[in-house]
């Protein structure tokens, strides 16, 4: 059985509790949204999307800005090279 997921501004998570890696629902979606953004898939910390509600046509949207687009929120290649950085220099492959 696969998690359910949810797509917010072209990264995936699981729906149920929102995280990009969740042992409760078994899902681990690194890999796939490393790979969107061009990246080779590595060990890597989660991103940590933040909160979020749906507009009226059920698109995810930042609470802070009210914006299903807001790069200030959902810039995930910026924080995923951040965390790619992060893990090279702990020294994970």
């Amino acid at each position: 059985m696969s998690a359910v997921t949810i797509e917010i501004n072209d990264a995936v998570f699981c729906a149920p509790h929102i995280k990009e890696v969740c042992k409760d629902c078994d899902y681990d979606g690194r890999e796939e949204n490393d790979g969107f953004y061009g990246f080779d898939a590595i060990d890597r910390e989660p991103l940590q999307p933040p909160a979020v509600t749906t507009n009226k046509d059920g698109v995810y949207q930042c609470k802070k800005h009210g914006s299903a687009e807001c790069n200030l929120c959902f810039g995930w290649k910026k924080q995923i090279t951040r965390l790619r950085t992060a893990a090279k220099k702990a020294g994970k492959k």
